[in-house]
């Protein structure tokens, strides 16, 4: 089991760790539950994700990586047809109304 994300917002550690899972890297969150409730940051106990796989390490870095700077973006927005919200292109669902852009009529 080889750490490749520590963050102190779960919201991002919980981001990430889907998309790695989505990308079939099996992962372990580590100290998920209570990080955020200290008012001064301790890195050592900020939320992280773990690979339990040695040879998705890299590749996992390198998505992570790709994440964080933004390089994923391609693309365009586009709107969804059933809440008319304008959702970025990385998403494959609304973030507002939860529908998935293939269901859409666009």
């Amino acid at each position: 089991m080889l750490e490749v994300f520590r963050h102190w917002d779960t919201a991002t550690v919980g981001l990430v760790n889907s998309l790695l899972e989505e990308a079939g890297v099996q992962t372990v969150l580590r100290n998920w539950e209570g990080s955020n409730i200290v008012e001064v940051p301790i890195p050592v106990i900020y939320p992280n994700i773990c690979v339990l796989n040695g040879e998705d390490y890299a590749r996992a870095k390198e998505m992570i990586e790709a994440f964080m700077d933004g390089s994923t973006a391609e693309g365009q927005e586009w709107v969804c047809t059933e809440c008319g919200e304008s959702v970025g292109h990385q998403l494959r669902e609304c973030w507002n109304c939860g529908k998935e852009r293939g269901m859409l009529n666009d």
